[in-house]
């Protein structure tokens, strides 16, 4: 649209014409005078209107058609609190169609043309893709600082959150006490993430990881040290170096790690707890088990690819194929946990990754069978996807107040979890004293 003036001088002459001081004082505060025709109005109107109201009107139609009640009536059904829109919009964006139809779409173009990923997945070089929350917490602030932690429960407070526990070692320590008094030892053992072990593939600057120390947020080693300090024992199995020419430690595709590092990390892991005198080198007679590895061939598309929500049939990433080795008894019987065993694993989805069947990388080859198999003996596994700053501590808590003595003849307790929880998990308290003493006679 262009920006007019009435002509001034003789009976034409009005305000508001160049003639006129109030038009240079307009100008200076940024106000133009813009004249269009009632048809040009109407041709804009229309088109904005159709398209405001066109997609409410599409969702109620689906809606209708699948015989399901539409959301929107929601909006009409209570006071607009700032908890009902916020649930508004959620349900809305879960059932929206047209987002269903069009989102998809979109990202596919966004990640092929510009590597664009969103608040989960994030694209990095060849093919290889990150949770975006690992990134954070690997390049982000030292996640123990008094402002960051303050930061983060302000946060939690102002989305409307319960309140956030952001501090990893008050949850810690507790648990370890806890342990203690059942006569068990804590092992920490966080994760790496991705972007520490494979830096390269992300930002592609082959000087920047040539004979360095992965990298890690800040305050990982600080807490380490403190916990060491306190009693904690906390296994890193962190390359001390990184080189280019390293194979790779993680999925290209997915959150987790690949199953051969994962299998030598086992064996590191069933190395330390030997030498640290938290097992015995050799099973106590007769417990002794002789696990054997079965290879096994798995494939799937990885778990950040789900999280892009690209189109059903694209092409842009396939499947991948890795080799597991599913832990079986001399039998062929698969390996199962055991509530006798005398370690107890604490884990989330890399505890579960090769050996939970619903996530798609085989069964009974995980951290779990491939502990068991490096130390020669049974093991006893609590483990959920996710969350693992607080989920299987809860778990632990649920089966002890429950009456199923998980601790029982129990020597250590392996906490595994992904290490970006320690930067932006809630490590919520738990409240141990409320558990009944164990029955006499029980460690």
């Amino acid at each position: 649209m262009a920006v007019t003036a009435t002509p001034a001088g003789g009976a034409g002459a009005h305000r508001g014409g160049p003639t006129d001081p109030s038009h240079d004082q307009e100008l200076r505060r940024g106000i133009l005078h813009t004249r269009i025709s009632r048809r040009l109005a109407w041709a804009l109107v229309i088109p904005f209107l159709l398209a405001l109201y066109a997609v409410p009107i599409e969702q109620y139609v689906h809606d209708k058609q699948a015989g399901d009640e539409s959301v929107l009536m929601d909006l009409f059904r209570h006071a607009p609190t700032r908890e009902s829109l916020r649930a508004f919009e959620d349900e809305l964006d879960k059932t929206s169609a047209a987002r269903e139809y069009f989102r998809p779409q979109v990202q596919l173009e966004l990640t092929r043309l510009g590597r664009y990923g969103n608040k989960k997945a994030t694209v990095g070089l060849g093919g290889w893709l990150y949770y975006t929350p690992g990134v954070t917490a690997v390049g982000g602030p030292p996640f123990l600082d008094p402002a960051v932690l303050a930061a983060r429960r302000t946060a939690a407070q102002a989305d409307g959150d319960p309140p956030l526990s952001p501090d990893p070692r008050p949850a810690v320590l507790d648990f370890a006490r806890f342990l203690a008094g059942r006569g068990v030892r804590l092992v920490l053992f966080p994760v790496p993430d991705k972007a520490s072990l494979q830096p390269l593939q992300l930002h592609g600057r082959a000087r920047d990881v040539r004979d360095v120390p992965p990298a890690e947020n800040p305050d990982r080693p600080r807490l380490a040290a403190e916990l060491e300090r306190a009693g904690v024992a906390v296994f890193d199995p962190s390359p001390a170096r990184l080189s280019p020419a390293d194979p790779p430690f993680f999925m290209r595709q997915d959150t987790h790690w690949r199953p051969e590092w994962m299998e030598k990390v086992a064996a590191d892991l069933a190395r330390f707890l030997v030498e640290r005198g938290l097992v015995p080198a050799q099973p106590p007679a007769g417990s002794a088990r002789a696990w054997r590895a079965v290879a096994q061939q798995v494939s799937r598309l990885g778990d950040v690819t789900d999280m892009l929500g690209l189109p059903d049939g694209q092409q842009l990433f396939l499947p991948e194929t890795y080799t597991i080795h599913q832990v079986q008894d001399p039998s062929g019987t698969a390996f199962e946990a055991s509530d006798h065993a005398g370690v107890l694993l604490l884990g989330d989805s890399f505890t579960n990754v090769f050996s939970a069947e619903q996530m798609g990388w085989g069964s009974s080859a995980g951290l779990a069978p491939q502990l068991a198999r490096a130390l020669g003996r049974d093991l006893d596994v609590l483990a959920q996807n996710d969350a693992g700053a607080h989920a299987t501590r809860q778990l632990l808590y649920n089966a002890l107040a429950g009456g199923d003595d998980r601790l029982a003849g129990k020597k250590v307790v392996i906490w595994e979890l992904a290490s970006r929880e320690l930067a932006v998990g809630d490590f919520k308290p738990i409240d141990w004293s409320t558990l009944a003493a164990p029955a006499t006679g029980a460690p």
